[in-house]
């Protein structure tokens, strides 16, 4: 199995493997959820790790008060570049 390479399917990195390669994988910089890029996954991750103790969604103004500006910055500039579809 020696020579055997597995692919990036978002940016092309290749790196080596000592199993059969998957097909559909992601390297670890592009599997990192961010605002632009699978942004529900990267939302959902900090509704649930957000340090509380009371985990269970809360309300649009709590989230407004408790998330970051750079955050809240980096997802309105990616919402204004998605294409309208109608």
């Amino acid at each position: 199995m020696a020579g055997m390479r597995e692919k990036c399917r978002e940016c092309g990195h290749s790196w080596g493997v000592t199993m059969l390669p998957r097909t559909d994988v992601l390297c670890s910089e592009c599997a990192r959820p961010t605002p632009s890029r699978r942004p529900a996954h990267y939302w959902a991750a900090r509704m649930w790790n957000f340090p509380t103790s009371n985990p269970w969604p809360r309300s649009p103004e709590w989230w407004d008060e408790q998330t970051s500006r750079a955050d809240l910055r980096i997802a309105a500039e990616f919402a204004n570049s998605l294409e309208v579809r109608a």
